[in-house]
């Protein structure tokens, strides 16, 4: 079934959001992630995988513990993840579906609802908290890793943040809207921040702002020169969505997402999928849709 230019996909085997989410040899996968029964938010430790060629989902496994509010990382068809927490505390690991474990003793704990990306093998993250309630405790803080080894890098130039968009792309991680703090209200404050890091020149440079303050959005790269970014939360949720140019610094609005909510994005081949996500507060949403990257670039 059609929705605008998205088709709609067989949902999500239950509700979720805050998931780790990536392709893996062919198959769309999620793990872990979180949602709600009875005003109770549950932790999910299942791994999911959809494969485009049955249509249909499996799950392969439980993860070792719950997981969520990681930074997912995508090298090629390989899917791994940082940091995040298991609602009880936040993890200090690098994990693979494969079932490699590493654990960092050296990652700060503020990787939870961070921004990352995966740059020429080096895992990097920015931003975060040491919990999703916590949200006084965001930092400006990125780091690198590789190979177990855990780098301070320079700090993000603007505000501490967490639920920001970020992709890679080119040689540069870029990060769009999320989360303040403002102490003196005691509130979250939306971001319309853009900036750009270099992992070369150990650099962040700002980019022209978003026009709305946005917490919450996602963002994938459709190619060298273009990121998807939509969804989120303003004064509510929202489906809108715009494409980043790189090489202008530049916005232009693109097709909507077929439902409001702060969702997940995976680009697998020739399609950008659309999974789950946060749709109101205290629930998750079983949605799934996917639309060719041709589509969003027309």
């Amino acid at each position: 079934m059609a929705h605008g230019q998205w088709e709609q996909l067989p949902p999500l085997p239950e509700p979720n959001g805050g998931f780790i989410g990536g392709h893996h040899n062919g198959k769309i996968v999620i793990v872990g992630g979180t949602n709600w029964e009875g005003g109770r938010k549950n932790w999910l430790r299942k791994i999911r995988k959809f494969d485009p060629m049955s249509n249909a989902w499996v799950t392969t496994e439980n993860f070792e513990n719950p997981v969520a509010y990681a930074v997912s990382m995508q090298n090629g068809s390989q899917l791994a993840f940082v940091g995040g927490t298991d609602g009880k505390q936040p993890l200090r690991v690098h994990a693979t579906l494969s079932g490699v474990k590493t654990v960092l003793p050296a990652l700060p704990v503020s990787t939870v609802l961070a921004a990352g990306g995966n740059m020429g093998g080096w895992m990097i993250l920015a931003g975060g908290t040491d919990d999703a309630a916590n949200l006084p405790g965001v930092t400006r803080m990125t780091h690198a890793i590789m190979s177990g080894d855990v780098k301070r890098l320079a700090d993000h130039p603007g505000k501490p943040f967490a639920t920001a968009a970020s992709a890679v792309a080119g040689e540069e991680l870029f990060v769009f809207g999320g989360m303040n703090y403002d102490a003196a209200a005691k509130l979250p404050v939306n971001s319309a921040e853009a900036y750009a890091f270099s992992l070369g020149k150990n650099a962040w440079r700002k980019l022209t702002p978003l026009a709305a303050p946005t917490r919450g959005l996602s963002a994938v790269t459709l190619d060298d020169n273009h990121i998807y970014i939509a969804g989120g939360y303003r004064d509510d949720f929202t489906s809108e969505a715009v494409i980043y140019d790189v090489k202008s610094d530049s916005y232009r609005k693109a097709v909507s997402l077929p439902y409001a909510a702060m969702v997940g994005l995976v680009k697998m081949g020739d399609h950008v999928y659309c999974l789950g996500g946060e749709d109101k507060k205290q629930s998750r949403t079983d949605k799934f849709f996917r639309i060719p990257v041709a589509q969003l670039l027309k």
